[in-house]
């Protein structure tokens, strides 16, 4: 776990003076003449050209030829993804801002259930990490707010995350891969059944020395077991349930900051159920419930008093339910509803300064109705209505219209507006250290603390926090270009945000009064414009293209000096099909000088080339293949901060799979 001290570790110092669903494979024919039908966006099913909003679909085999370790990877391949991690233990993604550590404005879907951290500031860089790679049928990435679908953790987009139907996976795979940087990655699967009943385990173990010379080891271990059913002619019910648990280093060595080298512990439990119940063609049901549970284990001495322990341990807990119906109108209007509750806890007295858990539950209600009042014409109209236990309502909206000036060829133009909640933490944090051995030379500040015989107070909260707001226009086209094999999709944006959640330090005097020294308040505005867009391009059976680019410019209200993204950021990969049945993958990724966490910290631009190169060959009957993997082949670069050693290497490793 990041230790939840180490982002105001210099702000101390001062004193503080300043729905997922089941999914058909898609072979790339599929994609060039008849579009993929995608769920995320409105919770419709539609093609990519009729959807409102901008979409990235990554499937298996784009999974498997990319190379990647984890889903961070991944989202390289989507434009507007800015990748990195405070340690090479916690890869993390975020859309256009990078506003935080922790990816907390992104929603990650895993087959419909929600994987954002309940505990402290709900961050999906560990729930990304719940998942198989090997497990995954295809991710859908909306590109923008979706908060009118989803709620309050859509503010930055969707991943929706689809594991495979277990009728996909009968038999058995294996896989071992081993190479530079400690990488030693292991997976094994089984699935079996029939057309009434199947099911799948699966099993991971995942591990590497993170980035170069800095205490970031980590090892996720995971087990899965999803069954899928059908009772009765039209129904069918998904069955999920599993364990994930990341040992992760932390911290640097001594420092009067006081973030010591130490292991922390983190584990997820999970049970899902979904049940679809199919009406007619057009109409169906469904009823989803999930519970999910992480436990974190992270404690340290306190460097300026080390009979003191820094603890940010705790159980995070969340439940999770919810109706939805979709059902046609008339040859011209569809429409989806629904309504759900969520209730979300965390006990943690090292964080909360009491023995009991804080909570809140939210009743949500959602819509989306698609018109298509021309044969030219789609308008898709929706909105999320959320009433939350101790912040009270709010409201997400999204009018989007689809224009199709001519076969295979779409405009869109729409607006929509986006909140984010407060977190637990961020509304009732409380921590207290009861110093008493600080020296009164080289710490005096927590020397008077502990000679008052009152408690330094790192955070606390007062909460006020309020929603953070997004309000986002859009302009977009998407073109299928059938007879070159080549779609288009280009999004032009206008995101403005406001009422954003930041640290605020208290003064002195009210410090020295007994307030925490640290406020979570809302703080400050930006806006960002700019242009995306990806080119997918297969010439010949053999060969595809991948080309994204984001350009943008942000610019912070107040002349706060905030963090910033780059300006451009280019991807583009190739995958060619080789004589001798060798697969080779390319994937250059380059992005332009920007800051992650701390405003005045640039890092400079970086290129990243990944290359993987693999022969599939048999043994029998059982299929194999054998590849080899090098990341940053152009050499090692900074990820996250300059002037530090979080520096991502040049590593080689090799794979071994068998599937019997």
């Amino acid at each position: 776990m990041h230790h939840p001290f180490r982002p105001l570790i210099s702000s101390l110092c001062a004193l503080a003076a300043s729905g997922g669903v089941l999914a058909a494979g898609l072979s790339e024919q599929d994609y060039f003449s008849e579009l993929p039908v995608v769920l995320t966006v409105s919770r419709l099913a539609q093609p990519l050209s009729e959807t409102p909003g901008a979409v990235t679909i990554i499937d298996k085999e784009i999974i498997r030829r990319s190379g990647a370790r984890n889903v961070a990877d991944l989202l390289r391949l989507v434009p507007g993804y800015l990748v990195s991690g405070y340690n090479g233990a916690h890869p993390t993604a975020a859309y256009h801002a990078p506003l935080d550590d922790y990816g907390v404005r992104n929603l990650v879907l895993i087959d419909g259930r929600p994987v954002y951290s309940t505990f402290y500031l709900g961050g999906t860089h560990q729930g990304m990490m719940g998942v198989l790679l090997e497990d995954i049928e295809r991710i859908e990435v909306l590109r923008g707010s979706n908060s009118a679908a989803y709620g309050a953790n859509a503010m930055f987009g969707v991943i929706n995350i689809i594991t495979r139907h277990t009728a996909d996976t009968h038999g058995a795979e294996v896989s071992v891969t081993s190479g530079q940087a400690g990488v030693n990655d292991n997976m094994a699967r089984i699935g079996w059944g029939n057309e009434a009943a199947s099911f799948r385990l699966s099993a991971g173990r995942r591990s590497d020395t993170g980035y170069l010379t800095v205490n970031d080891d980590k090892i996720v271990s995971q087990l899965h077991l999803r069954g899928d059913l059908r009772p009765a002619i039209g129904n069918e019910l998904m069955i999920k349930a599993g364990v994930s648990q990341l040992s992760s280093g932390e911290g640097f060595p001594p420092t009067s900051y006081g973030n010591p080298l130490r292991t922390a512990y983190n584990r997820d439990f999970y049970l899902q159920g979904q049940w679809r119940r199919q009406l007619s063609a057009t109409d169906e049901i469904k009823l989803s419930a999930s519970f999910d549970e992480e436990t974190f284990r992270d404690a340290a001495p306190y460097a300026p008093d080390p009979s003191v322990t820094l603890d940010s341990g705790g159980r995070g807990r969340r439940t999770n339910f919810e109706f939805q119906h979709q059902l046609s109108i008339n040859s011209e209007l569809r429409a989806v509803w629904g309504a759900g509750y969520k209730f979300e806890e965390a006990l943690s007295p090292p964080l909360y300064a009491r023995q009991t858990a804080v909570s809140f539950h939210e009743e949500r209600l959602f819509g989306n109705l698609e018109w298509r009042p021309h044969p030219q014409w789609l308008i898709n109209a929706g909105g999320f209505r959320g009433q939350h236990s101790l912040k009270g309502g709010y409201f997400s909206p999204r009018l989007m219209v689809n224009l199709h000036v001519m076969p295979d060829h779409t405009l869109r133009v729409g607006v929509t507006e986006s909140a984010r909640m407060p977190t637990l933490f961020e509304l009732s944090s409380d921590v207290r250290l009861y110093t008493k051995n600080a020296n009164p030379v080289t710490n005096p500040q927590y020397w008077q603390y502990a000679a008052l015989g009152i408690p330094f107070r790192p955070f606390e909260s007062s909460g006020n926090a309020g929603p953070e707001k997004l309000f986002s226009r859009e302009l977009g086209y998407f073109g299928n270009f059938r007879e070159w094999r080549l779609t288009l999709d280009v999004r032009a944006f206008d995101e403005r945000m406001r009422e954003i959640i930041v640290m605020q330090g208290r003064t002195l005097a009210q410090i020295l009064a007994g307030k925490g020294v640290v406020d979570f308040v809302n703080l400050g505005a930006f806006k960002t414009r700019g242009l995306e867009y990806q080119l997918r391009w297969k010439p010949f059976e053999t060969s595809e293209f991948w080309v994204n680019q984001t350009l943008q410019h942000a610019i912070w209200d107040l002349g706060v000096d905030k963090p910033r993204p780059p300006t451009r950021a280019t991807t583009i990969a190739w995958f060619q099909k080789l004589p001798y049945d060798l697969d080779l993958g390319v994937i250059h990724h380059s992005m332009g000088a920007m800051t992650w966490n701390k405003a005045e910290d640039t890092l400079p631009s970086r290129r990243r080339i990944d290359v993987r190169l693999a022969k599939p060959f048999r043994i029998g009957s059982t299929r194999a293949e054998a590849a080899l993997v090098v990341q940053a082949a152009n050499g090692s670069l900074p990820e996250y901060q300059t002037g530090s050693n979080l520096t991502f290497d040049r590593r080689a490793y090799g794979t071994l799979r068998f599937t019997f």
